[in-house]
């Protein structure tokens, strides 16, 4: 390994034991249970954004803290384990798609919008911009300072970003009661400098991508998360005179969760560093998201058998983790699209071409 492999690795080892501390510091059962009901807490955003950690792997000169995608990944891993109740994953993709083509990146909470199907215009008026169309299950719109979003301009692709205030918004939410809004534009004006051409790197499909990969990460960790709360149940609840931990059946599907944590947590990270190097970005991403979606089906199944009944009460810990897991699966694809997708690319490729794929480094 060379001396900048070595720096990269401690340095990014900081940032895991860091952000490690300040969630488990900051995140405890009474903020998740009043998050549930205001659908984030703002106290915890205030300590993620003071330490940088949404724009981790966004450039300083960009206004960020000049880390990589993997550093980001870290985090967005750690903070899925401890259910954070903030749009850090939403905030990372659009501080990236404002620094892609030189916007500026506002202060607070941000998001972006993913398409499904929708599409948003963006015409010139006067010395400014106006905005129209509609979105679907936006994260954390309500909650969010600004809005950022892929238009179609007169001449091709545009990046916008836009005051939520400025939305007409209706709330919603997903099964883990994160706000999941719709937002409609008409013809909302926004000024000239809020507004450029989108870059090549910035797309629908790419959008879609990242989007996919922040929740496989997320899932990774509400996993780990959820497979250490069942080992420690198992070890702690007794039955017939014995710790039910002790008994075979148990042991064997405790086995066959920590094997699917094992894959699913490898292959978000291994996506993670395929979109960094970009090198079969579509490809690792795809399979990320349907890994872990799979991940997550059998792990909260077998999750919720080990501890019974408590498994399912409001005031245990575990469904903080499993009602996650169950709506990040479905959310920028779940696996059964993305599986379509994969499928079809690899038919287009040939068959000469599924061998170097796999294997690709």
């Amino acid at each position: 390994m060379n001396d900048h492999a070595t720096e990269t690795g401690e340095v990014r080892a900081m940032l895991v034991d860091s952000a490690t501390r300040l969630f488990a510091d900051h995140v405890d059962a009474k903020m998740l249970d009043a998050a549930k009901h205001a659908g984030w807490s703002p106290a915890l955003w205030k300590v993620v954004e003071t330490a940088q950690l949404p724009l981790v792997s966004i450039a300083e000169e960009a206004g960020g803290a000049g880390g990589s995608l993997s550093d980001l990944a870290a985090v967005l891993r750690i903070a899925g384990r401890h259910a954070a109740p903030v749009p850090l994953a939403e905030t990372a993709i659009a501080g990236w798609m404002l620094a892609s083509c030189g916007l500026k990146i506002p202060a607070g909470p941000l998001t972006f919008a993913p398409a499904h199907g929708e599409v948003i215009t963006a015409a010139k008026s006067g010395q400014g911009w106006t905005l129209s169309g509609k979105m679907q299950r936006v994260p954390f719109a309500r909650i969010a300072g600004h809005v950022v979003m892929l238009a179609s301009g007169p001449a091709g692709d545009v990046i916008a970003c836009v005051e939520a205030a400025k939305c007409r918004i209706t709330a919603g939410r997903n099964l883990a009661s994160e706000p999941r809004d719709d937002i409609d534009l008409d013809a909302v004006a926004i000024e000239a400098a809020l507004v450029a051409p989108a870059p090549d790197t910035v797309s629908h499909a790419t959008l879609r991508e990242r989007g996919a990969l922040a929740r496989a990460l997320m899932m990774a960790g509400a996993l780990e998360r959820a497979l250490e709360l069942a080992v420690r149940y198992a070890t702690e609840r007794s039955q017939f005179g014995r710790k039910i931990g002790q008994f075979q059946a148990i042991q064997q599907e405790l086995a066959r969760f920590a094997g699917e944590v094992a894959a699913a947590v490898a292959a978000a990270l291994s996506a993670a560093g395929a979109v960094e190097r970009g090198q079969n970005a579509a490809f690792a991403v795809a399979s990320a998201k349907i890994r872990t979606a799979q991940a997550a089906q059998e792990g909260a199944l077998i999750a919720h058998q080990v501890h019974g009944a408590i498994g399912v009460t409001d005031e245990y810990a575990l469904h903080h983790s499993t009602l996650r897991l169950w709506s990040w699966r479905e959310e920028f694809g779940n696996e059964a699209a993305w599986s379509i997708e994969l499928g079809r690319a690899m038919c287009a490729a040939g068959a000469d071409r599924l061998w170097p794929t796999l294997t690709a480094d």
